[in-house]
Formats: C-alpha cells, sequence, structure tokens
C-alpha cells in the first residue's frame, strides 16, 4: 500500500512538470502578456525570448520588454522552476 501511495504522490508531482510553455496569468492593463516556465540550467535566455515572442505572436504583437523573472516550482513544476514574464505590445526588445 505504502508503494501506491508513493506511486500516486511521485505521479502528481511530475505531472505539473513540463517544457512546454503556458501562460500563467491573464493580460495587463497594458495589453497581453506571455509567461514563460523554463529551467535555467537548461534553457538559454534566447530560447525563452523565442518562446514570448511566438506566445505574443499569436496575439498579434511582439515583446516589448521583459516585466520580471522568478523561481516557482509549484507553479511551474519541477522541471521547469523559473517563470519569465514579457509584456506583448511593440517589437521593440532591450533583453535581460
Amino acid at each position: 500500500m505504502r508503494h501506491v501511495v508513493f506511486a500516486a504522490a511521485a505521479a502528481l508531482a511530475l505531472a505539473g512538470c513540463s517544457t512546454s510553455p503556458r501562460p500563467l496569468a491573464p493580460g495587463t492593463a497594458e495589453g497581453p502578456t506571455s509567461y514563460v516556465c523554463y529551467s535555467s540550467m537548461t534553457s538559454s535566455p534566447e530560447e525563452v525570448r523565442s518562446i514570448a515572442e511566438n506566445q505574443c505572436r499569436r496575439s498579434g504583437f511582439g515583446v516589448s520588454g521583459l516585466l520580471g523573472q522568478s523561481w516557482t516550482p509549484l507553479r511551474c513544476g519541477f522541471l521547469t522552476p523559473s517563470v519569465a514574464a514579457f509584456q506583448c505590445g511593440s517589437s521593440y526588445w532591450s533583453g535581460y
């Protein structure tokens, strides 16, 4: 029985783990946002930016800037514990 409980807990913990980006919050008053979950050990800033650009492009915008970054393993999953929030708007990019 202990093994079944452990296996169920492990499956639930890994269910939140994904390397696919996903929005975590709605857009801001300034327009849509792109929230990208990533691993700082395996993802480059260029890869994260590219994912944000693809998400913003779906709304007809480019990335206008970085809103912030945070380490959120409970929200993003343990394989991609960091999140970067980008503002979608004009295609100006200043890097991060």
